[in-house]
């Protein structure tokens, strides 16, 4: 059976989006009046304040009639090239989109959407950090079919055209969308992504979280002439074999990250699919809040390839897709990660979105090693300074521990040093660097906005120098090569955008 869907006129969200719209603004209405509920619960409700029940019934009855009058008075049409959104009955808005900068529509599914079985469309454009419009309330195929003629403007006016003026747009683009090829994430590739990524951030989120408990049981537990909950926990430690006690606190602790990534790594990417067609990439995933997300070829700036020792021994990789950046202060970027492709597959994506293949050529070329001498440098400012601690306090018998720490940090450094190539692929600029998660980065001559070579006074008496590529998506930024190599980069990469003239999407 077959739905049409004419979007050249003005269309109203769902009948049961209303219900969505009031649900939440009652939630919200609760979470922030929680407090003073609590303590009308603790302390008993007045019987004589009835003028205290009419304000806040008032409030509540205000609310809801507000949001239906803008729900009843809330359209959304697709005219031309053009997304129209009308909104208000007596403060009327209209927001009008240029179909060819949207970079990216997200079909979000929330566990309330899920009992309506409506989807909120989220639109996003270049220049903000964050959904710049959003339609919620369209059932799934409405949705979709909304999805497919926002990311494929050219297309449509194709079908028109052939449709000989016809203006209702139907299951043939949700057909075309499904009879395109798919890549599924299988669930065993996620369980071992899940067991192998983000243990750095999620360490220091864990630690961090750690501390912020500890503070409140000092706050409500001790007293200021107390000791403190630190002092407490080092004492039994040490009356409990502190050695043994450590040892099982940090593989604890590394059990716990592990078994929390892969947890959240389910949960968020469950049933992940991938619909590959030649314009775009269509994404769909999640368990609790599920998400179809549209990503256009043309509006990627930047592709990253990130793999770390134990996930090049099962043949995963994880992807990430980068468009257009928020603005300077808030760097909050779009786009949308893929985990746990094998290299076929990963092949598979670059091809739809570059229409070229991964294959990097063995020539590369690497930082000057003097930068080696110059991080050792900073690196020994630190430790000088942590020496002079040790010393001022008495502890001048523990600065031994300073000199395995600085050689920890410093082959830290040596390996990031070794890890870090620059290739130079037909239209690509890539560049490899990391320490454990190594990150490949390709970038395409023609998304580059800026191109920029610096050189400070030391690096001009050794020919050294520093280049940064700016795209819509951030900055490659490649410091203390030789100052002839990138010289010649830059001329080559202006070069080519002046000769084939490209059009920045």
């Amino acid at each position: 059976m077959k739905h049409n869907y004419d979007f050249s006129q003005p269309n109203k969200l769902d009948k049961k989006a209303l219900w969505l719209i009031l649900g939440n603004a009652f939630w919200t209405i609760i979470k922030a009046s929680w407090a003073i509920i609590a303590l009308l619960v603790i302390r008993g409700f007045p019987t004589d304040a009835y003028w205290l029940y009419l304000i806040f019934f008032g409030l509540i009855i205000l609310t809801f009639a507000r949001l239906s009058i803008n729900y009843f008075y809330y359209s959304y049409q697709v005219i031309a090239d053009e997304l129209i959104i009308n909104k208000g009955w007596l403060n009327k808005s209209k927001t009008v989109v240029k179909l060819d900068k949207i970079h990216e529509v997200n079909l979000n599914q929330k566990f309330i959407h899920k009992l309506i079985r409506l989807y909120l469309v989220g639109i996003d454009t270049a220049g903000s950090s964050k959904t710049e419009i959003s339609i919620n309330g369209i059932d799934f195929r409405k949705a979709l079919a909304l999805k497919e003629v926002l990311t494929n403007s050219e297309q449509i006016e194709t079908i028109h055209k052939e449709a000989e003026n016809e203006t209702l747009i139907n299951d043939e683009l949700i057909e075309k969308s499904e009879s395109s090829e798919k890549i599924v994430i299988s669930l065993f590739s996620l369980i071992k992504i899940g067991l192998t990524r983000n243990y750095l951030q999620t360490f220091a989120l864990l630690l961090a979280f750690s501390f912020q408990i500890m503070d409140q049981i000092q706050d409500f537990f001790y007293k200021e002439d107390d000791s403190t909950v630190y002092d407490d926990i080092f004492n039994a430690s040490y009356e409990k074999y502190i050695g043994l006690i450590g040892v099982l606190l940090f593989f604890g602790f590394i059990t716990f990250i592990v078994l929390f990534n892969l947890g959240r790594t389910l949960l968020t990417y469950f049933n992940y699919q991938i619909q590959l067609k030649s314009n775009q990439l269509t994404v769909s995933y999640g368990l609790t809040d599920s998400h179809i997300i549209a990503v256009p070829s043309k509006k990627v700036q930047l592709f990253q390839i990130q793999q770390n020792y134990f996930q090049r021994l099962m043949n995963l990789f994880e992807v990430k897709i980068k468009q257009v950046e928020s603005s300077e202060n808030d760097k909050q970027k779009k786009g949308l990660i893929v985990p746990g492709a094998n290299s076929s597959e990963l092949n598979q994506i670059f091809q739809v979105i570059y229409q070229s293949n991964l294959d990097l050529k063995t020539d590369y070329f690497r930082p000057h090693k003097r930068i080696l001498f110059l991080k050792f440098c900073w690196l020994c400012i630190p430790a000088f300074i942590a020496l002079s601690v040790f010393y001022l306090n008495d502890m001048i018998n523990y600065s031994w521990i300073i000199l395995p720490i600085f050689a920890f940090l410093y082959f830290l450094i040596y390996w990031s040093y070794r890890n870090e190539k620059l290739f130079l692929k037909d239209d690509f600029i890539v560049l490899r660097k990391g320490v454990w998660d190594i990150t490949t980065t390709y970038l395409q001559i023609s998304k580059m906005q800026q191109v920029s070579v610096k050189q400070s006074y030391f690096q001009e008496k050794r020919n050294l120098g520093s280049l940064n590529l700016h795209t819509a998506g951030g900055t490659i930024s490649l410091t203390y090569y030789d100052f002839d190599l990138l010289q010649k980069l830059a001329n080559e990469l202006l070069y080519k955008i002046e000769k084939n003239k490209y059009s920045w999407m």
